[in-house]
């Protein structure tokens, strides 16, 4: 399969929209488009070099062979970004367009994963509010996408990723109980608006402290509830193990006959 270059002729208001419209094109190609080196004037950029995501050469730190579809090997795809004084935007040149190797999978490419988890970040968010592990959150996401004829690239590893970064980040927000209410008091003495803002921001706290409580306690039923059906299902294995090994055992003896009797 021949993967073409991005287009050209288009301006753009900024390098990253310029970029993000070359990663659009490079995704259904089955490459990805990364930023190797920038040119200043005075403060302000006016050039970038485009390189594709599998150009540079990476030395294995391991003692095995790596063997992926994502290992940088040297492709020599290269084109420009310039911003010119007498054009209204950012305008994107080849220099060269062939790649040294096939398609890859977006799943494959990083590029294309940070790009589509900004565009689910928030819906992430609110699945971890409510509760959702990763997975149920990946298959949501799946199946919105697909809905709308698209495909979803990001894995379950990083939905995982961005929960603990969302929860740092509200973990940041909150404010800390070691926090005297007193370290706010103007030096006149308190003021009821003072008094009116502690009082809202203890009752913010204890609203969000609810929720991660609330929301522990459904993760502990739900893996109560598992473990009970995880017990339920090994006790009939066991059963039908035991019935297994007693029908294996009466088939072995044969039919049963009384003892011989020469005087019977």
């Amino acid at each position: 399969m021949s993967m073409l270059p991005p287009p050209c002729g288009d301006y753009y208001p900024t390098l990253d929209a310029l970029i993000a419209a070359a990663n659009k094109y490079a995704r259904e190609q089955g490459y990805a488009v990364i930023k190797s080196r920038t040119k200043k004037r005075g403060d302000q950029v006016f050039k970038a070099n485009l390189a594709c995501a599998r150009g540079a050469t990476r030395k294995s730190s391991g003692l095995g062979k790596r063997n992926s579809s994502t290992v940088k090997c040297g492709c020599l795809f290269e084109a420009n970004a310039v911003r010119k004084k007498d054009t209204p935007g950012w305008e994107l040149s080849i220099k060269n367009g062939e790649h040294n190797h096939g398609p890859s999978s977006p799943e494959d490419l990083v590029v294309h994963r940070r790009a589509e988890m900004k565009e689910v970040r928030e819906e992430i968010r609110k699945f971890a509010e409510a509760g959702r592990k990763p997975s149920e959150i990946h298959t949501s996401l799946k199946t919105a996408a697909e809905a709308q004829g698209k495909r979803l690239v990001v894995s379950q590893r990083d939905i995982k990723n961005a929960k603990r970064v969302i929860a740092r980040e509200a973990m940041q927000t909150i404010p800390s109980p070691s926090t005297s209410s007193n370290d706010n008091v103007p030096p006149n003495g308190p003021t009821e608006q003072a008094a009116g803002s502690s009082k809202e921001s203890n009752a913010l706290q204890l609203q969000l402290l609810e929720q991660r409580i609330a929301t522990q306690e459904a993760q502990l039923r739900e893996k109560d509830a598992l473990l009970r059906e995880k017990d339920a299902l090994l006790q009939i294995a066991r059963l039908e193990a035991e019935l297994s090994r007693r029908s294996t055992n009466s088939s072995d003896k044969g039919p049963q006959y009384p003892p011989y009797d020469p005087y019977g």
